[in-house]
């Protein structure tokens, strides 16, 4: 088992009992049969039981509530439909690991990406466990303000001080999927974002770094309108919206300079990965 106060970093029996306490799920619309073809292949080497979660196309999900007028007047623009189904699917994804499941983790892929699938998951689990990540980002669309605590093999474990966007590859334990369900009901932007509101949700946005997944060259099936043309004083109204919310991002940052030092007194160094590492992905 992973000890974050060693450089243990786990072993193939761990890697076992760990992998068995993971919920794995594909978010795809039903009718994207190339794929979910691509994903099937990609996925098959894999030990973790896995599915597909039939994408909504809609929002769907009741305890979400949209206002466009509201998301307008904080985000800039109303959310497009397909924005809305994903967020549909993603907040409905996790209340149903909530409701419906008995394991301890949920990783949620979409279905445009790689997938390293080399990587050992058990020695992620463990490392979240010990050390109390109840989010972990698999993946960022955009470069982003972070800091680097610790390492996981030859990978580094970084929190990013802003979102890197996208949601393509994301961990929870159950104790995050709680925090995003309770946080996230009011939609007030897309949910990449939301997700990453971490002074609303208590949930730092840790992430392993090089990323283990990568998005597929391909085209979006995500919509994104334009941004909405406003009055003078909807323009301040904006603003006033997003002078706040960097003001809270920036107090939550500094609150978290104290967790993160004590991240790093306990940082596991960088190690080569070796072939007794290579245990079930």
């Amino acid at each position: 088992m992973l000890d974050g106060r060693t450089g243990d970093q786990g072993d193939a029996v761990t890697q076992a009992t760990r992998a068995a306490n993971l919920d794995v799920v594909v978010i795809s619309l039903a009718t994207s049969t190339e794929r979910r073809g691509k994903i099937a292949e990609q996925f098959k080497d894999i030990k973790s039981d896995w599915s597909f979660f039939d994408a909504h196309t809609e929002l769907r999900h009741p305890e979400l509530e949209y206002d466009a007028n509201f998301v307008e007047s904080t985000f800039g623009r109303p959310l497009s439909e397909p924005e809305l189904a994903i967020w549909s699917s993603h907040y409905t994804v996790v209340t149903d690991f909530l409701e419906k499941s008995d394991s301890d983790y949920l990783l949620v892929f979409e279905d445009d990406v790689i997938l390293d699938t080399a990587l050992p998951l058990a020695p992620v689990l463990d490392f979240c466990a010990d050390r109390g990540l109840h989010y972990l980002r698999l993946f960022g669309m955009y470069a982003a303000p972070s800091v680097q605590l610790s390492y996981l093999f030859n990978r580094s474990i970084i929190r990013y001080r802003s979102s890197p966007s996208g949601l393509q590859a994301y961990i929870l334990s159950r104790e995050g999927a709680r925090r995003i369900a309770r946080a996230c009901r009011r939609i007030a932007t897309s949910v990449d974002l939301a997700f990453d509101e971490f002074w609303k949700t208590g949930l730092p946005i840790y992430a392993l770094f090089p990323f283990p997944v990568i998005e597929r060259f391909s085209p979006s099936s995500n919509s994104i309108g334009p941004d909405s043309e406003f009055t003078a004083s909807g323009r301040a109204r904006l603003l006033a919206h997003r002078v706040a919310r960097k003001l809270r991002k920036l107090r939550a940052n500094l609150a978290l300079t104290g967790a993160d030092a004590r991240f790093r007194r306990t940082a596991l160094g960088f190690e080569q990965i070796r072939q007794d590492h290579m245990g079930e992905p």
